[in-house]
């Protein structure tokens, strides 16, 4: 069970969205024991997500997290039904609303950074300027609550839908940060979403992760070819993996080498290839 010990530099972190049809509590036994020491657990409908994981159960997954060697490196923001850039006030509310919920679990668990969605693909319509202006005002409410729990907050690159979706690029990410200027706001670099972004523009993973910068925290790391989010095993798409790992190395980060894969198959096939797959990427 001690196998995933620091490749390198980087510690290498699975997912729980990938044993999402189990409970949370069986899931990262699962993660554990394909050996993994580091975890993001899903919080969107499904394992730590308020609307479906009992309060009252929070002390007992701590205590499970400590009892297996796992580190809740990070959590999963709800994805479903929230949207940081949306005009209509109930949306805005409940997501707000849902957000603080998620980041006062992650507290109680001694998770130290929640992943969030800077918009949703719903608000597209709206334009760039106005899902910035949204953006940054809601996401401003949600940070001050963060820094008042000691949770930082990584904001996603997203999928660049149309060509037109705020937050699809780093330059926005950092857009978002400057506006807000909280040491507990960061990012989150998604290998796959950055991927689809270069198979339709001139725009390269390797700059996209250079200008992530010092606020490069952890990562979604997951395959694709090019058209689609496929949420694959690193190798199973066309993401050049030596120019991902020699440039994050160049960027000095020293986060988790998280993976995000979608679960297909037997899930616990899955963690330990995925496993034994980053170990020989980062060690190549």
């Amino acid at each position: 069970m001690e196998r995933n010990l620091q490749t390198g530099r980087w510690k290498i972190g699975f997912h729980t969205w990938s044993f999402a049809s189990l409970p949370l509590k069986s899931a990262l036994k699962h993660i554990r024991n394909a050996g993994f020491t580091e975890v993001e657990i899903n919080a969107d409908k499904t394992h730590l997500d308020p609307r479906v994981f009992p309060r009252s159960e929070l002390s007992s997954l701590k205590n499970l997290l400590n009892d297996l060697g796992l580190h809740p490196n990070s959590a999963h923001a709800p994805i479903d039904g929230v949207d940081l850039s949306a005009q209509n006030v109930d949306i805005k509310n409940r997501s707000i609303d849902l957000l603080v919920k998620t980041l006062e679990y992650c507290r109680a668990i001694d998770c130290p950074i929640l992943v969030v969605h800077p918009n949703h693909s719903d608000s597209i319509s709206l334009g760039r300027e106005v899902m910035k202006k949204n953006s940054i005002e809601n996401l401003r409410i949600v940070v001050k609550k963060a820094e008042d729990l000691g949770v930082k907050i990584a904001i996603e690159n997203m999928i660049n839908v149309g060509g037109e979706r705020f937050g699809s690029r780093i330059s926005d990410l950092k857009e978002i940060i400057m506006n807000i200027g909280s040491p507990y706001l960061g990012i989150c670099f998604d290998s796959g979403h950055a991927n689809l972004q270069a198979a339709s523009s001139d725009i390269s993973i390797r700059d996209e992760i250079i200008d992530a910068g010092e606020y490069l925290w952890t990562l979604h790391i997951h395959d694709n070819d090019g058209s689609r989010d496929q949420h694959l095993p690193p190798g199973d798409g066309n993401i050049d993996w030596g120019l991902v790992i020699r440039t994050l190395r160049e960027a000095n980060y020293k986060g988790v080498f998280m993976m995000e894969i979608q679960e297909r198959g037997d899930p616990d096939y899955l963690a330990e290839r995925c496993l034994r797959i980053a170990t020989e990427i980062i060690q190549a």
